[in-house]
C-alpha cells in the first residue's frame, strides 16, 4: 500500500512539472561523443519538462558567440554550453548572465574568468582521463618508450586537460616515455590518418601513440594497417564502440571511458535544479577510468 502511494506522489510531482526552454549550443556536432550527449539530453528531458533547441557553430568560436546570443534573444530559461574556446566563450557568458539566465557549461568547460558567469560544468574530468591512459602506457612499457601524440583542437579544455594528465602520469611513475612529436588532429578520425602516416615517416620506429579521443586513435590504426606496421600500442579516450573492438580484436591496447550519455542526462537536471534554487557544486562529473582486454569483458557495456 505504501508503495503504491509513493508511486502515485511520483506521478504526481511529474504532472506538475513546469515546461521549460533549454537552449544547446555544442562544439560540433559532426562527432559521436555530442550524439551520445544529445540522446542523454533527449532520454531525460520528458522528466523534467525540458523543451531543447539545439545549435551547432561547427567548431567556430564566433559562431559560437553569436548562437548564445541568439539563445539570449529567445528569452532561453537556460543555456548550456560546450565551450569551441574556453576564452572566447566569456563574454557571450556574461550577456547572458546579466540578462539573468543562467549558463551550465558541459563536456567542454570555459576558464576561471567564464566561470563567474556559469553555474557548473558538466562533464568528465579529461585530466583523469589523460592520467589513466598515462599510466596504463607506462605500466605497457615498463616505463620506457618512444610515443606519439594526437592531439584534439589547440586550447580546448579537453586538449589541454588530457595532454597534462598523460604528462603528470608519466612524471609521478618517473617513466622515461620519450613523446616524440604532439600534433594537432583536431577530433578528426580522418586527419589522423593523415597526420600518423606522416609521423611514421619521420619516427619508423614509433612504439606507442597516445590519442587524445577515439576518433584519432581509430584514424591512427588505419595509418598503421595501410604501412603494413604492426606491434605499436595505440591508447584513446571515449570509449567508442569502434575503439571497443579494436581492444576485443588486440588492435589497441586501451581506452578511456567518456560516458557522453551521461553529460547528456546530467545537464537536463542540473538545468532544473538551476531553475528550482536548487544548490549546485562547481562540477558535476561522470565517471572515468580505463578500459582495456582485462576488463572489457565487465565494463564493455558501457562502450557506446
Amino acid at each position: 500500500m505504501a508503495a503504491v502511494a509513493a508511486c502515485a506522489m511520483i506521478s504526481a510531482a511529474q504532472a506538475e512539472t513546469k515546461e521549460f526552454n533549454l537552449c544547446v549550443v555544442h562544439n560540433s556536432a559532426d562527432h559521436p561523443s555530442i550524439t551520445a550527449v544529445v540522446n542523454g539530453m533527449n532520454d531525460e528531458a520528458p522528466h523534467f519538462g525540458a523543451k531543447i533547441t539545439y545549435f551547432d557553430p561547427a567548431f567556430d568560436p564566433q559562431k559560437q558567440v553569436s548562437m548564445i546570443e541568439d539563445c539570449i534573444a529567445r528569452k532561453s530559461d537556460v543555456i548550456a554550453v560546450n565551450a569551441v574556446d574556453p576564452a572566447a566563450v566569456v563574454p557571450a557568458l556574461k550577456k547572458a548572465a546579466e540578462a539573468g539566465i543562467p549558463v551550465i557549461m558541459h563536456n567542454a568547460d570555459t576558464n576561471e574568468e567564464g566561470h563567474r558567469y556559469s553555474k557548473t560544468y558538466v562533464g568528465v574530468k579529461s585530466y583523469d582521463q589523460g592520467y589513466a591512459m598515462g599510466a596504463r602506457l607506462v605500466k605497457d612499457f615498463n616505463g620506457k618508450a618512444d610515443i606519439v601524440a594526437l592531439t584534439g583542437k589547440p586550447g580546448q579544455t579537453d586538449a589541454v586537460n588530457r595532454a597534462a594528465g598523460m604528462e603528470a602520469a608519466f612524471k609521478d611513475a618517473k617513466a622515461s616515455i620519450n613523446v616524440l612529436a604532439s600534433e594537432p588532429a583536431d577530433w578528426s578520425k580522418d586527419k589522423a590518418l593523415t597526420v600518423m602516416q606522416d609521423l611514421l615517416t619521420r619516427y619508423p620506429n614509433v612504439q606507442g601513440v597516445f590519442a587524445q579521443d577515439d576518433g584519432m586513435a581509430m584514424g591512427a590504426l588505419q595509418a598503421l594497417k595501410a604501412a603494413g606496421v604492426e606491434g605499436v600500442k595505440i591508447y584513446g579516450i571515449g570509449a567508442y564502440k569502434e575503439a571497443c573492438d579494436a581492444i576485443k580484436n588486440g588492435e589497441m591496447a586501451a581506452t578511456a571511458l567518456h560516458p557522453s550519455f551521461l553529460v547528456g542526462v546530467y545537464t537536463v537536471r542540473a538545468s532544473f535544479d538551476v531553475l528550482n534554487g536548487r544548490y549546485l557544486p562547481r562540477e558535476i562529473l561522470a565517471p572515468t577510468g580505463a578500459i582495456d582486454a582485462d576488463n572489457l569483458a565487465q565494463y564493455g557495456s558501457l562502450c557506446w
